[in-house]
């Protein structure tokens, strides 16, 4: 036994222990940084997402359903002819529409205008209601006016064609509007990104003409509003 204990206590002659690897020390410490580098990023990318999103539902629930109104106050049919034999529509149709911002803190910029008219679902004419931009005021409304007139082929079934007849008969005609708009809103000086929302109207439009004009009058409509993302926030 104190032999054994002397062979343990006795000094070590055998051979020498290499030192540590000083690259495999490198890639440990490399590994570790790009591992926080990493977490590092993807903490400021979910923080970023979640703010943006937050930023737009909050901006969501200040402007809609309250973001503007828009009426077709008018409506003039004075032509609505459609011929069978080549499936042709003469038309002419006179439009007058408010815009209402309902809001006491916010502005609303319109950039561009756009109205399509259709007629069973199809489109027979396009017209712009804006050259140039302009604001609605908070509280305010803003009037503008298109015309519709010429003709246009549309392709119309022998269902869609007995509904012609049927409002021919009743001298009131069911004419879509399709508004697409440009716009955006100023809160103070915060201009949001361009917001692309659809509007749509289902009219009743009774026909006029010179000497003879239908009993029903038309009765101001308004539309329904759709929106598309906005884009693009700044500070002006």
């Amino acid at each position: 036994m104190a032999e054994k204990q002397s062979q343990l206590n006795s000094t070590y002659y055998g051979p020498s222990i290499p030192p540590q690897d000083q690259s495999y020390q490198r890639r440990g410490r490399s590994r570790c940084c790009c591992y926080r580098l990493f977490k590092c990023l993807l903490k400021t990318t979910v923080s970023v997402i979640l703010i943006t999103f937050l930023a737009y539902i909050i901006a969501w629930f200040i402007l809609y359903p309250r973001s503007f109104k828009l009426h077709v106050t008018d409506a003039k049919l004075t032509k609505f002819n459609f011929t069978t034999n080549n499936n042709i529509l003469q038309y002419k149709l006179d439009i007058n529409i408010s815009l209402r911002n309902p809001h006491k803190k916010v502005a609303i910029y319109f950039d561009k205008i756009k109205a399509n008219a259709l007629y069973e679902g199809q489109r027979f004419d396009t017209e712009s209601l804006t050259e140039l931009g302009f604001v609605v005021d908070r509280k305010s409304t803003h009037f503008l006016n298109a015309t519709f007139a010429g003709q246009q082929l549309i392709d119309l079934d022998d269902h869609e064609i007995s509904d012609f007849n049927e409002e021919k008969s009743a001298g009131v005609y069911s004419i879509d509007l399709r508004f697409y708009l440009l716009m955006r809103f100023g809160i103070g000086d915060f201009i949001t990104g361009k917001y692309k929302p659809k509007v749509t109207c289902e009219l009743e439009v009774p026909l006029s003409s010179r000497g003879n004009s239908s009993t029903a009058r038309f009765q101001t409509t308004r539309c329904r509003l759709y929106y598309l993302i906005a884009r693009n926030h700044r500070y002006v």
